[in-house]
C-alpha cells in the first residue's frame, strides 16, 4: 500500500443560486504529497470542510480538478467512484456519524462489510483495530454509551480498518478536553505513519499544529498561505 497524493487545482463549488448563493470555494490550488500530515486550517464558513468533501469524493466540484495520484476521483462515473473511495479513502466526520443501533463493532467493521469482506473476518478485524485505538473492552457497547473521547475513536478505527490510503478528518479534537485531543491527534498521527497513509485534518486547534507536515491557510474560499 502507498500513500496517496492529492494535487487540487483551480477548484470551485458554489451553494445555492441567485441572492442565496454562496461561493464555499473560489480556485484552491493544494498539493499533499505521498505520507504528508497536512493541517487545513482558517476560520469558520471558508470553505474547509467543502474542500476536503471534493477532496474525498463526497461533493463533486463545479469547476477544477482534484486528483487522488493523478485519478480524477469527481470525473468517474458514480459506481465506479463509489469504489474507488470506499477502498482508498477514510474519512473521519466531525459528528462522528456513528450507527446507534449497531455495537461499535458492527459501526467499525462497516468498510469492510461494504467491500465485500466475510462478516466474521471484518468482526475479527474490527476487534484488532479498536484494540489499536484503545479501546478494546467497548466491542460490544454502542455508541450512545460512549464518552466523546471513545466516539472519535471509534469513528477513526470505523476510518482505517481497510487500510485506505488518504484519510481525511473532520475537526477531529473539537468535541474533545485537552489531554483526550491530544491523545487523538497523537493516535492518528502513529497509525498513518505506521499504516503508510496520507492524512488531511481539518482543525481549529492551534495545540495540534506540531503533528503537522504542512499547514495550509484556508480564507474565504482560497488557500491564502501554506507553511512547511
Amino acid at each position: 500500500m502507498m500513500p496517496l497524493k492529492v494535487t487540487c487545482k483551480g477548484v470551485k463549488k458554489h451553494f445555492g443560486e441567485g441572492t442565496a448563493r454562496v461561493d464555499a470555494l473560489r480556485g484552491v490550488d493544494l498539493e499533499v504529497e505521498q505520507g504528508e500530515l497536512l493541517l487545513l486550517m482558517g476560520p469558520s464558513g471558508s470553505g474547509k470542510t467543502t474542500l476536503i468533501s471534493v477532496i474525498a469524493g463526497i461533493l463533486t466540484q463545479d469547476e477544477g480538478d482534484c486528483f487522488l495520484d493523478g485519478i480524477n476521483l469527481n470525473r468517474m462515473p458514480d459506481l465506479e467512484k463509489t469504489m474507488y473511495r470506499g477502498k482508498k479513502v477514510g474519512f473521519v466526520f466531525q459528528a462522528f456519524n456513528l450507527i446507534p443501533s449497531l455495537t461499535v463493532m458492527e459501526n467499525v467493521a462497516i468498510p469492510l462489510l461494504l467491500n465485500g469482506v466475510d462478516r466474521k473476518e471484518a468482526m475479527q478485524k474490527a476487534t484488532t483495530i479498536l484494540e489499536q485505538v484503545g479501546i478494546p473492552e467497548k466491542v460490544h457497547a454502542y455508541p450512545p454509551q460512549l464518552s466523546g473521547g471513545q466516539q472519535q475513536r471509534v469513528a477513526i478505527a470505523r476510518a482505517i480498518i481497510h487500510d485506505p490510503e488518504l484519510i481525511v478528518c473532520d475537526e477531529p479534537t473539537s468535541f474533545l478536553d485537552h489531554a483526550t485531543g491530544i491523545k487523538i491527534m497523537e493516535l492518528l498521527h502513529s497509525i498513518t505513519t505506521q499504516k503508510h497513509m496520507t492524512l488531511i485534518v481539518v482543525t481549529h486547534d492551534v495545540r495540534i499544529m506540531k503533528y503537522a507536515d504542512k499547514i495550509a491557510n484556508l480564507e474565504d474560499g482560497r488557500i491564502v498561505n501554506s507553511q512547511l
